[in-house]
């Protein structure tokens, strides 16, 4: 047995270790910790109200869309980027932001750009510029056009009309077709709503600690039943 080997095995573990919180308190600077009254009074933004338009729109219409089969799990608890990003609109609707917000960060730190820009939108309407800023650089979509061309029929010679098929311009166009909130959502989407919302809520009650929601254990299959019960 090596020295090593001897000093091992006359260790002993806390039966309950004190664990410090691995998070670090959020500062909407550049700088954070530095010249923090001049940082605060130079930064400050109002909240953006047409942000807070925006980011409801898109949740509502991506939970309008949901269907069997559409939310993909790693684990029990754990969804794929993807499935985070729609369970983190649920939340959002449900008014469960935080939970949103953390579900939105793990998709996009996986390179999942559309979180990037619920994110985007989640701090603008927040007034936090910086955040927002970050975010929104991670979305790409400064370094991509996305246009659309369809043809215009009855004319002569024939002609094509192109667009903006950008997601910031799309959800302005849905914010004015319709009041956020206001559209019927299918029954599907507001079963899988209320209970995401439910079973994250009761997640953060057991682990106050735990900041990333912790939903509990089935929650894949129960969120994959209540899509499919609700489609009948």
């Amino acid at each position: 047995m090596t020295e090593i080997d001897a000093l091992l095995a006359r260790a002993r573990l806390r039966r309950h270790p004190d664990v410090p919180a691995d998070t670090i308190p959020y500062e909407d600077s550049d700088y954070p910790g530095y010249g923090e009254d001049l940082t605060r009074v130079a930064d400050a933004r109002p909240a953006d109200p047409a942000a807070t338009r925006d980011l409801r729109t898109l949740c509502d219409s991506l939970l309008g869309a949901l269907a069997p089969g559409s939310l993909r799990f790693l684990t029990d608890q754990l969804p794929e980027p993807e499935c985070a990003w729609l369970l983190g609109c649920a939340l959002h609707v449900a008014g469960t932001d935080e939970g949103a917000r953390f579900w939105w960060q793990y998709a996009a730190g996986a390179g999942h750009a559309p979180s990037a820009y619920c994110l985007s939108l989640h701090h603008r309407a927040r007034g936090e510029a910086h955040a927002a800023a970050f975010w929104y650089d991670q979305t790409g979509l400064d370094a991509t056009t996305d246009r659309d061309t369809i043809p215009v029929t009855g004319t002569c010679p024939p002609v094509s009309c192109t667009f903006d098929a950008s997601v910031p311009t799309v959800l302005r166009v849905l914010s004015r077709l319709s009041s956020p909130g206001a559209r019927r959502r299918p029954l599907r989407t507001d079963a899988v709503t209320t209970y995401v919302a439910h079973a994250v809520r009761r997640g953060y009650a057991r682990h106050p600690g735990v900041e990333i929601p912790v939903p509990g254990p089935r929650f894949a299959d129960r969120v994959s039943s209540l899509l499919t019960e609700a489609a009948r």
